[in-house]
């Protein structure tokens, strides 16, 4: 997932990157992993299911085995 996000950078609790589903000059969406879950908040108030959408993805891959940035 994150190879389809713009602007990703590590944080000390996951990733920031720009939000699809807007026009973001400024890394305004969270990305984290908690468990077998990623979460997404887009702090301009984008819907989640919109910036799935946007990354060409569904909501059920948002529950997954397998690491967002393996290694």
């Amino acid at each position: 997932m994150l190879d389809r996000l713009r602007a990703v950078r590590r944080t000390s609790r996951g990733y920031m990157a720009q939000c699809p589903a807007h026009a973001d000059n400024s890394p305004s969406l969270s990305i984290r992993e908690v468990g077998t879950k990623i979460l997404l908040r887009c702090f301009a108030g984008c819907e989640t299911r919109k910036i799935v959408a946007a990354l060409g993805l569904g909501l059920k891959d948002l529950f997954t085995d397998t690491p967002l940035h393996p290694g």
